[in-house]
């Protein structure tokens, strides 16, 4: 399962997304601690970048990363 994730991340949290996306691409699904660091990786990303616009993207990932959290079952 899963795709290629061998090309070049856009920032840092485009490489948190992509080690998530790899996590997920397992056959047993997502894992709540691949879950956790990509919420811990957008939420410093949301307080330390100077654009606003990846900073209200990664604010919405986490949040939205957090509420799937409680479905996974590894």
């Amino acid at each position: 399962m899963g795709g290629d994730f061998k090309g070049k991340c856009i920032d840092k949290l485009d490489c948190a997304c992509r080690k998530h996306d790899q996590d997920c691409a397992d056959e047993r699904g997502c894992s709540a601690v691949g879950d956790r660091k990509l919420v811990r990786t957008a939420l410093l990303v949301s307080l330390t970048t100077r654009s606003a616009a990846l900073s209200a993207k990664a604010k919405l990932l986490a949040a939205g990363i957090t509420a799937a959290s409680i479905t996974r079952s590894r």
